[in-house]
């Protein structure tokens, strides 16, 4: 097994959020304040709006930090927020699935498919160094880390990449998908979305077994079909597996030859594999 799918990497909601006794103080006001002012929590904008969000976004936010970034810590508070209430739901892809859902083709129409999830709201970690998207146009390429997704009462679909998680530089990338429905998630997810070339097929020199996503209409399809070959049973979700300790790696044992100095930290919350139906 690659040591990208041997365990889950520290997410972004560990790094962006100083210690679970912080999340779980301020996700709890925050909640009694929406409740109270009947605020709907499923809006990003709303959500942001709440006293209790923008305290706790002040405080996750640096002080040299510009005051325009204000709105992108809204976005990752709001999908952590939901992360949280929904206990947390952590998914690591493995190499072989990752493969599967974005060669695989379709053999349906999206009419024969109502877009859903396994939970209202989680993250999918992908295999590391796999996904390459350029935050910002024209910049330099980064390895994305995974995604996060909230599907609302409503049917709204929620969608935030996450890039940037590097030992060398502090804090993470963050794409955020503009809000759609349920129903127009469906149709990507069969959808032909780039105009040249296959979508997620690598755009990086030399970088041909790699996968790049050129644009946010390829982040609604990898969640679509994902979510469906899980549900269709072509992937499966093991067992939880409880993380690791704070600032841990991987067993040294189980890890690939020299690995130990260069591997990530290990995720502290429980995770789920996601393999290929034919996988033992």
């Amino acid at each position: 097994m690659r040591i990208h799918d041997l365990y889950a990497r520290v997410t972004p909601y560990e790094m962006a959020l100083p210690g679970r006794p912080f999340a779980e103080e301020r996700f709890e006001l925050i909640r009694e304040e929406a409740e109270r002012r009947d605020a709907d929590i499923w809006d990003p904008g709303a959500f942001s709006m709440l006293e209790q969000a923008g305290r706790t976004i002040a405080d996750i936010r640096t002080e040299d930090e510009n005051p325009v970034l204000f709105v992108q810590y809204g976005v990752i508070l709001f999908h952590a927020f939901h992360f949280w209430s929904a206990g947390e739901p952590l998914y690591l892809l493995g190499t072989e699935a990752a493969h599967q859902v974005t060669r695989a083709g379709l053999d349906s129409g999206p009419a024969d498919w109502t877009f859903a999830a396994p939970s209202r709201a989680g993250y999918v970690q992908l295999p590391r160094y796999l996904f390459w998207a350029r935050p910002e146009a024209g910049g330099p390429a980064e390895s994305l880390d995974g995604f996060f997704w909230v599907l609302t009462p409503a049917q709204r679909l929620h969608l935030m990449l996450a890039s940037g998680m590097r030992a060398d530089r502090p804090g993470l990338g963050v794409m955020p998908v503009p809000e759609i429905s349920g129903e127009e998630a469906s149709e990507w997810a069969a959808a032909t979305v780039r105009r040249h070339g296959d979508d997620f097929a690598s755009t990086l020199p030399g970088g041909e077994e790699l996968c790049s996503i050129e644009t946010l209409g390829e982040v609604v399809k990898l969640a679509g079909r994902l979510f469906r070959q899980l549900e269709q049973g072509l992937l499966r979700a093991g067992a939880p597996t409880r993380g690791g300790e704070a600032g841990t790696r991987a067993p040294e044992a189980a890890m690939e030859p020299g690995a130990s100095s260069s591997a990530p930290l290990a995720s502290t919350l429980p995770w789920r594999r996601i393999t290929t139906a034919e996988a033992r």
